[in-house]
């Protein structure tokens, strides 16, 4: 277990609320949150996998040809880790920008490695550019924050990122590359658009 697992009983200086798993909830960093359980009243530590069916069956990844009914957990990849991620949070989607330097900003995460480049287009991916990364290395598994700035002329845009990790894996660019019929893991490019008037 990282020494960086805690078990959570308060959040910001209250107890848990029930949503967020009173009365005690681990939080184990790096992993997909399923690998977090609320509500503990007890814990034993094993060294095999939970057989707890939410555990065990629930959070399995299948190839793109497997569906609900052809399913089967013993064959499904147990899924532990979050994809490498990135979005744009600001400008949203539908947003007026002006022509010229318009400042784009996000966050980008990987489950368990480090972010090493997070790329933004202003032409759906055609070209890009490299952001700057805002990172705090004393927080490992926190989002890593980036901005950049993109000269847009007038007409729409579709604003793109992606990011890579330290292993140099990037995201893929369409959700039909990691499709799957629980619709898990897909982090493909975050795409938004705009209008430049």
């Amino acid at each position: 277990m990282a020494p960086e697992t805690l078990l959570a009983y308060a959040m910001n200086g209250e107890a848990l609320l029930p949503k967020h798993g009173f009365p005690v909830r681990a939080v184990v960093p790096g992993f997909a949150g399923v690998r977090s359980p609320k509500w503990l009243r007890r814990l034993t530590v094993q060294d095999y996998r939970s057989d707890n069916p939410i555990q065990a069956g629930d959070y399995k990844l299948y190839p793109a040809d497997v569906t609900a009914e052809t399913a089967d957990p013993a064959n499904g990849h147990t899924i532990d880790t979050m994809p490498l991620n990135a979005a744009i949070c600001e400008p949203t989607r539908g947003a007026i920008l002006k022509p010229g330097g318009n400042r784009i900003r996000g966050y980008a995460v990987s489950g368990d490695r480090t972010i090493v480049r997070v790329d933004v287009s202003g032409n759906g991916g055609r070209s890009w550019v490299q952001a700057e990364l805002e990172r705090d290395a004393a927080a490992p598994f926190a989002w890593t924050f980036w901005s950049t700035s993109l000269d847009l002329p007038l007409g729409e845009h579709e604003l793109a990122v992606r990011a890579w990790d330290e292993a140099g894996q990037t995201q893929p660019a369409l959700p039909d590359e990691t499709w799957n019929h629980k619709g898990y893991l897909c982090a493909c490019w975050h795409r938004v658009r705009v209008n430049v008037t």
